[in-house]
């Protein structure tokens, strides 16, 4: 049977670099707004479209990407992976990638393998073992990416620990976000607008 590829989104690992270190072009505004977010992607997607639903694309033991690795700093080929897609009525606005060490899933952790359809943020946000150590972002190219999905320009990916053991999670900004963010910026605007005002009366 031929082994399951590392990854069914990135088609190899792109250069991860950390915020404020990389010269070449900046992301736009309504990109970087969405990379340095620190709060639940979930929730603001919500907040943004309201209900999201959760696609898994796989979920069990799987092959760690080499950056993996290093950032985790786990020797093992082999950990335990996630990779999701966030909908809102079928449209993918976000793609999510967790690798984490079995070790992690154990204790506090157990409920990460457990989630199913259910959204990662909803336990990272609520467990007050987790602790975030650090963030990189990452501007991919045709070659990084082969889900079967428009590729994303910009994506970031976020160090945890549960209780002291790492949890690595990368999220891939999909162009259909930004599409949304922006019709709804201007429904809002619209809307606006279009209050009468109110008459003083003689």
């Amino acid at each position: 049977m031929k082994p399951l590829a590392p990854s069914l989104l990135l088609a190899n690992d792109p250069h991860w670099f950390v915020p404020g270190f990389w010269s070449a072009r900046r992301p736009p505004l309504q990109v970087l707004s969405w990379l340095a977010e620190t709060g639940s992607l979930t929730a603001r997607l919500q907040a943004l479209a309201g209900t999201v639903e959760v696609q898994v694309l796989r979920q069990g033991r799987g092959r760690a990407l080499a950056s993996e690795r290093c950032r985790l700093a786990y020797r093992p080929r082999l950990l335990w992976v996630r990779e999701v897609v966030l909908a809102h009525r079928g449209t993918p606005l976000l793609a999510a990638r967790t690798v984490a060490p079995p070790a992690t899933l154990k204790g506090a952790g157990a409920g990460v393998a457990r989630l199913g359809t259910r959204p990662l943020g909803a336990l990272l946000f609520t467990d007050p073992g987790v602790r975030r150590r650090g963030c990189e972002w990452t501007r991919l190219v045709s070659r990084n990416w082969k889900a079967p999905l428009p590729r994303p320009d910009w994506g970031r990916r976020i160090l945890y620990t549960i209780d002291g053991r790492p949890l690595l999670v990368a999220e891939f900004f999909l162009p259909s976000l930004f599409e949304l963010a922006e019709a709804t910026a201007c429904s809002i605007s619209a809307a606006r607008v279009n209050v009468p005002t109110a008459t003083r009366s003689a």
